[in-house]
């Protein structure tokens, strides 16, 4: 019975096998392709060791209804922010700055505000820099947050469009550069 069972699981565990080891590879070669441009503030890009797939971002958009984020062709970043948050505010019109540069790369760009943090507030922020390039989501009870290992504000999570991590940045950075241009290019390149 159990060699019976072996046989009919056999392709199926041999497929999930292989599907991990793509992965685990997917990750290596991400950062053996990029380790040449990681330089300034892009060295606190922390390359994912962790083949599990991350679920997909379950958010509340601006009409107030709960979406899911899927996991398309694209690249997808998500930045971990709140209202509060001196850093996250720091860096986000240069993050809309790289959201309009790479409009035309499969790459996209969100940020999700996580925790308690007002839609008028939220509202007021983007309007009053001009965050335009950038789509706006909540995660108000921080559980999206939870599940992806967030433990900082900011925290940007790169997500290759298997679902797979990339890599993350934990706090601020300065994210319209001519090297993180040429990072997230590399990376859409490498998909």
């Amino acid at each position: 019975m159990k060699t019976l069972l072996l046989l009919k699981l056999g392709p199926l565990i041999l497929i999930v096998n292989l599907f991990f080891s793509i992965s685990s590879i997917a990750e290596i070669k991400y950062h053996e392709k990029t380790k040449d441009i990681i330089k300034g503030e892009l060295r606190k890009f922390i390359f994912s060791e962790n083949s599990n797939l991350l679920p997909k971002p379950l958010v509340i958009d601006t009409d107030e209804n709960m979406v899911e984020i899927g996991f398309n062709e694209e690249i997808l970043v998500i930045n971990f922010w709140a209202t509060w948050c001196a850093p996250c505010k720091k860096e986000m019109p240069s993050l809309n700055n790289l959201a309009l540069k790479m409009k035309n790369e499969n790459l996209r760009i969100i940020t999700i505000a996580s925790g308690r943090n007002s839609k008028v507030a939220i509202d007021t922020f983007f309007n009053d820099y001009n965050l335009i390039y950038l789509s706006k989501y909540r995660d108000p009870k921080g559980k999206l947050a939870m599940k992806y290992g967030v433990t900082a504000l900011p925290t940007t999570v790169v997500i290759h469009s298997t679902g797979a991590e990339i890599g993350r940045i934990i706090g601020d950075i300065d994210w319209d550069t001519s090297e993180t241009h040429i990072f997230f290019k590399r990376l859409v390149k490498i998909k």
